[in-house]
């Protein structure tokens, strides 16, 4: 007998559950994979990439295979492998961050879980224009992918059109717990690996999560998921990104926009997140914007260009001067300022992403100034 619609509806929807619930498990680690000797081992190695200089790191990886047993009896025993934080702040470009990080033994856990249960149960559910913490993207693919959609652009409209830029306010430090543990019920399935990532995260004090844990970055960058997916569907929304906490919309109206904002502003309250109201704001695309560190506009032809923004001149023009005073004083060698200047000079002219193509700015005549000023500062050319 055949099936009338509402039946093959249902019929469809129930193999596409199905579906899904077959990827899901298939993807989701258990504790036995975070917690085995192999997992652990290689958790190690990768945490302990560029710092093996710190005694604590040399004394792990010492005695890496008595350690990891630890661990791992400690895991499948559901022991609670919290050690506490080391707490400090740093100054980066003149913003006070607040650090916590964990004592390594902790970390080679972290890395074990972010990388065997964590990372392959949430990225999945994320949309390609999320850029941060996920392997094969970064900061060089949400400019190249931005600068696509630009382009793109331009060839439907010109560049007749406005972006909404949207920023979070202290997002670490202002993240619900709550949010983000419902996060984790959606995206993992093993229930000791809920439990072991609900007690990193109640580690973080009653809000917020902090820096230096890789888990709360997985957390961090996905729990917006859901505004993301909401951008993807908007009809009027022609393109859209987000790195970690800034994100962009851009559309030919500019009402389009502000009643975008409005429909993000309701998901945030939702999920906990403070939006910073004087970071956010909507920009036609004739006059150019901002987006990480980089400025982008159009050119007379069409072309979009690409620049760092103003303050990276500034700040590299001071930094050349006090090499200058420092060479004088002879604190530093000519040699240690050139190698400083030239890997500056490097990353003005293009990015180096691996396994991303190439950004190229538009710098070239900004390197020549720059040049000169390092000839005029040191009697040499770099």
């Amino acid at each position: 007998m055949p099936l009338n619609s509402e039946e093959r509806h249902r019929a469809r929807r129930e193999r596409r559950d199905a579906k899904r619930a077959a990827n899901k498990a298939k993807r989701n680690g258990t504790l036995e994979d975070v917690a085995d000797s192999d997992s652990l081992y290689e958790a190690a190695r990768l945490a302990s990439r560029g710092v093996r200089w710190k005694a604590s790191v040399q004394r792990y990886m010492a005695h890496v295979l008595k350690l990891n047993l630890h661990s791992r009896k400690a895991l499948l025993a559901g022991e609670d492998i919290r050690r506490g934080f080391v707490c400090f702040d740093l100054f980066e470009r003149g913003k006070l961050r607040h650090i916590t990080s964990v004592h390594f033994s902790e970390r080679v856990i972290q890395k074990s879980l972010t990388k065997n249960a964590l990372a392959p149960a949430i990225w999945p559910t994320m949309t390609p224009g999320c850029s941060a913490n996920i392997k094969g993207r970064g900061t060089d693919y949400a400019l190249m992918r931005l600068k696509r959609q630009l382009v793109e652009h331009y060839r439907r409209h010109g560049a007749e059109g406005y972006v909404l830029l949207i920023d979070f306010s202290d997002y670490f430090g202002k993240i619900d717990h709550e949010a983000a543990k419902a996060l984790l019920d959606r995206c993992v399935t093993d229930p000791r690996i809920l439990s072991l990532t609900r007690l990193q995260i109640d580690a973080c004090g009653d809000v917020g999560l902090g820096l230096g844990s890789e888990p709360n970055q997985i957390l961090a960058v996905a729990l917006p998921s859901p505004i993301d997916h909401m951008l993807e569907r908007l009809p009027w929304v022609e393109a859209s990104g987000r790195y970690m906490d800034d994100t962009y919309c851009i559309a030919q109206t500019k009402a389009g926009l502000w009643r975008t904002l409005e429909l993000v502003r309701i998901e945030c309250d939702k999920l906990g997140i403070v939006i910073n109201e004087r970071k956010t704001k909507v920009v036609r695309l004739s006059r150019g914007f901002s987006f990480l560190k980089k400025r982008f506009r159009y050119s007379e032809t069409g072309k979009v260009i690409v620049r760092p923004v103003r303050q990276t001149f500034s700040r590299e023009r001071k930094r050349m001067r006090k090499h200058a005073r420092m060479v004088a004083s002879g604190e530093m060698t000519v040699e240690q300022a050139r190698q400083s200047y030239m890997s500056w000079r490097g990353s003005i002219e293009k990015s180096h992403g691996k396994g991303v193509p190439k950004l190229r700015m538009s710098t070239h005549d900004t390197a020549r100034e720059f040049d000169r000023l390092f000839l005029e500062l040191f009697g040499e050319r770099p």
